[in-house]
């Protein structure tokens, strides 16, 4: 079965500001709501220093959500790890894992944006090593018992953290990237691999092929926006201009950080928005492009922007409504026919 999951960043753009306590209690209110309507996970990413308010602290959010819902799973699409101390994450973590009573997954990635690496003063060269050992590390606290870690950039002896988590041996891991080093990342962890929409099938095919001789088996989850409507001229007219918004802003950041990525230079309207990452439309529209593109990649979870930057509350709910009513069943339906 495709699960489907919805995404938060929180952002406030200086466009559209809304009062902070506002947007978080909107955005909050709709998360919980999408447990009712049966969506599967609520994801958070983290971004800092943002002038939009991307959101910066992932434990705290998790924890509220962890009081707000019963049985989705909550994750982390994705946590920056370079940025944190395993240590200290590996708490944060465990004790989220504690108040949700065993949902929690945690996605990790090394980050690109070079003003995070250099405002918090950490070498961006080694983004990719302290990712590799946090996950690490990650893995042997959460196990409860004493231990020691040697490693390029963490090294201690005899340490414990308490309380571990209820998922043992710890919550499921994930590893978030588009490119060959984020899939060959997961397949050496033998983590869940959280390819972005713009990986290509070698990209699944290097996480599946690379995964070690006697490794769990594959899991991938990947992200694209949805928005529904009426009609598909509806949908772009209600949610185009924050998806151009989200879109340019990425852009900017990716130049930024010296990324070759294929997203090309900035965009003037949505109409050129690529339909192999944004599935907007009526929910016949978007039931059609998830099942394409799962035929073409094979995950098993999709993870969509429940709400975009700037956009209402009453228009991000409308969508997740209509998407709840017409697309979950139907692809709930679809699983039991090939079976």
């Amino acid at each position: 079965m495709i699960r489907l999951g919805v995404w938060y960043d929180f952002r406030n753009p200086p466009k559209w500001r809304l009062p902070w306590q506002q947007l978080y209690r909107e955005t909050l209110d709709q998360a919980a709501h999408a447990e009712q309507l049966g969506f599967d996970s609520i994801w958070l990413s983290e971004h800092h220093f943002t002038s939009e308010g991307y959101l910066p602290c992932l434990p705290a959010v998790l924890g509220t959500l962890a009081a707000r819902t019963s049985r989705v799973r909550l994750g982390t699409a994705v946590l920056l790890a370079p940025l944190h101390h395993p240590l200290r994450l590996a708490e944060d973590l465990a004790v989220v894992d504690q108040l949700c009573g065993g949902r929690l997954d945690v996605g990790v990635a090394p980050g690109y944006k070079p003003g995070e690496f250099a405002t918090l003063g950490v070498p961006k060269s080694e983004r990719g090593s302290r990712t590799d050992e946090t996950i690490e590390i990650l893995r042997l606290a959460w196990r409860g018992e004493p231990f020691s870690y040697a490693g390029r950039h963490f090294r201690f002896d005899d340490v414990v953290v308490t309380p571990p988590p209820v998922q043992q041996p710890g919550p499921p891991v994930w590893v978030g990237g588009s490119s060959m080093a984020a899939a060959r990342r997961a397949a050496r962890h033998d983590a869940g691999f959280m390819p972005d929409s713009g990986a290509g099938p070698d990209v699944y095919d290097a996480y599946r092929t690379g995964l070690p001789a006697g490794a769990g088996p594959a899991r991938v989850s990947t992200n694209r926006v949805l928005f529904a409507a009426d009609s598909r001229q509806q949908a772009w007219d209600l949610c185009g201009e924050y998806l151009l918004y989200q879109f340019n802003m990425y852009r900017r950041w990716f130049s930024d950080a010296g990324d070759d990525d294929a997203h090309g230079a900035e965009l003037a309207g949505p109409g050129v928005l690529s339909p192999e990452h944004y599935f907007v439309g009526t929910p016949d529209d978007i039931l059609g492009a998830i099942l394409g593109s799962q035929r073409r990649l094979g995950y098993e979870e999709l993870v969509f922007w429940a709400r975009p930057p700037g956009m209402s509350a009453e228009h991000s709910t409308a969508s997740l409504e209509l998407i709840a009513k017409h697309v979950l069943p139907a692809l709930r339906e679809t699983e039991g026919r090939s079976r």
